[in-house]
């Protein structure tokens, strides 16, 4: 039984020993004991990977499986490609329409959404569509802005009726005179 004991104890120690010998590292307000700051980003950039590899994987198999989808769903089918010879970056950059067409036709097709990669591009999709329609409507209101400053600066165009005889008049100073034969034709077609 004291050999028991004293086998525990020497055991605890080693034990404890070991756990105070660990540096202790930290990032960003966590402490993580053992674990350097550059494997931690590694881990992260490799798990990153991994899910774009999932949805890409995912979403392939999708489109696989409903072979007419690649035609009546354009903007999908453009996600499907950029994601898979491009990588997720590149679908980042593609307009905010095309991204929010390819979110509802990805909701149409898909009814479960289990599968972890569908689920996540689905997530992220609809993200950047938030994200970047509230960028383009800050757009168009500056747009706006500087259109309405323009049109102040300039001012208003005046538009008047006048009636079709004036108009007629009007129309044929701006293209000139019509040759005769071509006068005579039409005063023969109307008399």
């Amino acid at each position: 039984m004291l050999n028991d004991l004293k086998s525990q104890l020497g055991s605890s120690m080693r034990t404890v020993r070991s756990f105070l010998q660990r540096p202790i590292s930290v990032q960003q307000g966590n402490v993580t004991l053992g674990v350097p700051a550059s494997s931690l980003r590694a881990q992260a950039r490799d798990e990153q990977r991994l899910r774009v590899r999932r949805m890409r994987r995912d979403l392939y198999e999708l489109m696989q499986q409903h072979p007419n989808s690649r035609q009546l769903m354009r903007h999908l089918d453009l996600v499907e490609r950029t994601l898979r010879t491009e990588g997720f970056g590149a679908v980042e950059v593609l307009p905010v329409r095309v991204i929010a067409k390819a979110l509802t036709e990805l909701e149409k097709l898909v009814w479960d959404w289990s599968a972890p990669g569908l689920a996540e591009l689905r997530s992220r999709l609809a993200v950047m569509v938030k994200d970047r329609r509230h960028e383009a409507q800050r757009e168009a209101a500056s747009t706006a802005a500087l259109e309405l400053d323009l049109i102040a600066h300039h001012g208003a165009t005046d538009v008047t009726e006048v009636d079709h005889a004036d108009f007629e008049e009007m129309e044929r100073s701006w293209a000139g005179q019509m040759p005769e034969d071509t006068a005579r034709a039409l005063a023969q077609e109307k008399g």
